[in-house]
């Protein structure tokens, strides 16, 4: 998704700019206006990828702070839940959402691993692809209508923690795994170094983390910490097998399947 890039990934290249790269990041995961950007001189996007999390925290607690008014509406929590999802797709521009479908379709479509990356980067929708979305978004509308029944600070906090640590994942599996092609619509922007992917990495697994022990149980963090990896893993090991590396619709699938996973495991972990 992200080839090698002189001018981006490397560790060192360019200093921390924490304004810059965190409004970046802002840009890169929402569609919020983002004030100020064009006059800071943004960083390369591989730099500001050390504040995806921070980016995805606010993402996850505009979600969540949407579903909590939905609820205070009185609307029904199966319907306050469907509010949020779409409203969580409108702040996004649903651009993870796009990627596991087309992961899917190439996946579930293609025999070889060329005419995977094909269906892949087809936009058109089929049968794998949409099966996938509907699947996920079904998951997400049940896992926020079972947290409407802890108290609202806990759903922001743990709703937060969640997106922050799967946009942290993004990071990981970027710089630790090779791209399936040169060409990408990505490649200008470069990958992370490992300094960035580090900061990214413990920056939302101290949050997931933090979020679940302090707001369900001392093991509800671990849990949704441990689920995050092994969807990740497994992803990771059947992009290899069947594209041989990754690419911005694996990156995309990996952010909605490992946050699906956390927020399954701080369900389970609701007494």
């Amino acid at each position: 998704m992200f080839g090698n890039d002189d001018r981006t990934g490397d560790d060192g290249q360019s200093g921390f700019r924490p304004v810059a790269e965190l409004l970046l990041a802002l840009r890169f995961h929402t569609r919020l206006p983002i004030p100020f950007l064009r006059t800071l001189d943004p960083p390369p996007l591989a730099q500001a990828m050390r504040f995806f999390p921070v980016a995805g925290a606010v993402v996850g607690a505009l979600i969540g702070a949407m579903l909590i008014a939905a609820a205070l509406l009185n609307l029904p929590p199966a319907l306050a839940a469907i509010v949020a999802v779409a409203g969580g797709m409108f702040l996004t521009g649903a651009r993870h959402e796009d990627g596991l479908a087309d992961m899917a379709d190439g996946f579930g479509g293609g025999e070889t691993r060329e005419q995977r990356l094909d269906i892949m980067a087809d936009s058109r929708l089929g049968t794998y692809g949409t099966s996938a979305l509907a699947l996920s978004l079904m998951a997400r509308v049940v896992i926020l209508e079972n947290l409407l029944a802890l108290r609202p600070l806990a759903v922001i906090v743990l709703l937060a923690g969640a997106a922050a640590f799967s946009r942290a994942l993004m990071v990981d599996l970027l710089w630790a795994t090779r791209p399936a092609r040169l060409e990408s619509t990505m490649l200008d922007h470069g990958r992370p170094g490992r300094a960035v992917t580090l900061f990214a990495l413990f920056t939302g697994g101290a949050m997931v983390t933090a979020a679940g022990a302090i707001m369900i149980a001392p093991e509800a963090g671990m849990l949704a910490l441990v689920a995050a990896l092994a969807t990740t893993a497994g992803l990771r090991a059947l992009s290899m097998r069947l594209i041989g590396g990754q690419n911005d619709n694996v990156a995309g699938a990996a952010q909605v399947l490992s946050e699906v996973a956390m927020l399954t495991a701080f369900v389970a972990s609701i007494g």
